[in-house]
């Protein structure tokens, strides 16, 4: 008897950090695959903290390994802020700036012009959709690239550059061919998306530049964001929020404190007052909305009394998906330089918000249980509902798998586990 065993085809982008990272990658994976590049292997690295910079160079060393004859090419945050570090590297091949990491001449056998061409290109070049994601049924697009702004804490604008949006006219071209791909749901990102237009003519805003798609392309369905900046909703922006059914009913916040004197020394442009009336106004306008949130624990000089308050904001505005990360420190950032919070403290207001944050979320889905929950089908083990709570769905057949994935469905409640919903095909 002859077994049909396929190989296992190898990694050849391997992916660290944020949303939009793996967005850009996957458009990487398509420039490899399409042009059957299959000599390279790409690590799109992250600076977002010191340890991310290690696991990055870990992965370049693991990569290197296991594909000694593969030249290792690297992109990313940690490779742009930290290029002295990782240009030391002698198995690293090539390091491609970020803001040219998916011009596909840079992975091919380019000619001395084109390289003269991409490297006099300074602003940052937004990824061209080649073709359908095999690997995602809900659909991320970059309209939004670097920040203008300089939190203490953060060093990703030194790895992405200043704030830069993309046109009108190429998001709706983009948004086109996704659907003619057939997504049903498009999560617009960026690295501060709602500083969307600052830099194109009219400084047309996010919350206009929505509207405009939603109305020009009707069959877009259903709409999502990256993390919202508390500091940069206006009111159109807030009114989508509120009355356009077809943006889903869940806002994550770049909230990262409760406390105004830490949100300061973050250098934030908001404060727990913004966050709350925020939270409340929106959920008075459209009571089936929920809120999830970023939030750092135990930042240089947070002590016992501003630590409460963040758990109090994260308590009044009913954080359902939050995100708690122990404060950092990140080399070459101003909150590396400031009186720090030992690590003890941080595990022990780290595990008191999570505790919290978990709380607030089990309320949430006991009453998910109620009714039935419509979902975007990803796969049985997990999709999300349009609130954004996990979503299991049990006794499917395999056909039943294929032929439900990127549908939009409803399925009956049967019980919570962790934190998430079992629930069966209606």
């Amino acid at each position: 008897m002859k077994l049909n065993m396929k190989k296992k085809k190898r990694e050849n982008v391997i992916n660290l950090g944020c949303r939009l990272n793996f967005f850009e990658s996957s458009i990487i994976k398509n420039v490899l695959d399409s042009n059957s590049i299959d000599n390279k292997i790409v690590i799109n690295t992250c600076a977002v903290t010191n340890q991310a910079v290690k696991k990055s160079i870990s992965a370049i060393k693991k990569a290197k390994k296991l594909n000694p004859k593969s030249q290792i090419y690297v992109t990313g945050c940690a490779s742009q802020v930290h290029r002295n570090i990782f240009s030391k590297l002698k198995i690293i091949d090539k390091i491609i700036p970020n803001a040219n990491k998916t011009d596909e001449r840079l992975y091919k056998n380019y000619s001395i012009n084109d390289l003269v061409e991409i490297t006099q290109k300074k602003n940052f070049v937004f990824p061209v959709l080649r073709d359908k994601s095999k690997n995602r049924t809900r659909a991320l697009l970059q309209i939004q690239q670097g920040c203008d702004h300089r939190c203490t804490f953060c060093i990703i604008p030194y790895g992405r550059g200043n704030a830069q949006s993309l046109p009108i006219k190429n998001i709706l071209e983009n948004v086109n061919k996704l659907l003619n791909w057939g997504y049903k749901e498009v999560t617009f990102t960026g690295i501060d998306i709602t500083s969307y237009g600052n830099d194109l003519p009219g400084k047309p805003k996010l919350g206009n530049v929505i509207r405009r798609i939603l109305d020009l392309q009707p069959k877009l369905q259903r709409v999502r964001f990256s993390s919202i900046d508390p500091a940069e909703i206006d009111e159109e922006l807030f009114n989508l929020f509120c009355f356009e059914k077809k943006i889903m009913p869940h806002i994550h916040l770049s909230a990262q404190a409760g406390d105004n004197l830490i949100l300061k020394r973050m250098k934030r442009r908001h404060t727990r007052e913004n966050l709350i009336s925020l939270c409340k106004q929106v959920k008075k306008l459209r009571p089936e909305i929920t809120f999830g949130a970023d939030i750092i624990v135990g930042f240089p000089t947070e002590n016992n009394e501003n630590f409460k308050n963040t758990l109090e904001c994260i308590r009044e505005c009913n954080f359902s998906n939050t995100h708690i990360f122990p404060f950092s420190a990140k080399f070459g950032t101003p909150a590396s330089k400031m009186p720090q919070v030992s690590s003890k403290e941080k595990i022990q207001r780290v595990a008191l918000a999570r505790s919290l944050s978990n709380q607030i979320q089990k309320k949430f889905l006991e009453k998910k249980l109620l009714k039935p929950i419509k979902i975007l089908f990803e796969n049985e083990k997990i999709s999300y509902s349009d609130d954004y709570f996990k979503v299991s769905v049990k006794n499917l057949s395999d056909k039943q798998k294929s032929n439900l994935k990127g549908e939009i469905i409803s399925v009956s409640p049967i019980e919570v586990i962790n934190d998430k919903v079992i629930g069966a095909l209606i």
